[in-house]
């Protein structure tokens, strides 16, 4: 976590352009997640929440992941027929 704080800053200081991978995020905290133990029923139930949260999340990443791309090819024809 240090050296992502650390990486974020610096990026920030000089002034380049943060990139950061939406997917790899998304699988990070749903790792996080899934390693969450609880001891209740109402935690149990904010997890499986949270959980069906995430897949949603994943499927619009993928959905619109699929439009850049669909978009990006549409582009390219334009240009191309210029």
């Amino acid at each position: 976590m240090k050296n992502l704080l650390n990486s974020i800053t610096k990026s920030f200081i000089l002034n380049e352009q943060l990139k950061v991978d939406a997917a790899a995020s998304l699988q990070a905290i749903t790792d996080i997640v899934s390693n969450i133990r609880v001891n209740n029923k109402r935690d149990t139930n904010r997890l499986h929440v949270a959980k069906e949260h995430l897949r949603s999340i994943r499927r619009h990443l993928r959905s619109l992941n699929e439009r850049v791309v669909s978009l990006e090819a549409e582009l390219n024809l334009l240009k191309e027929e210029k």
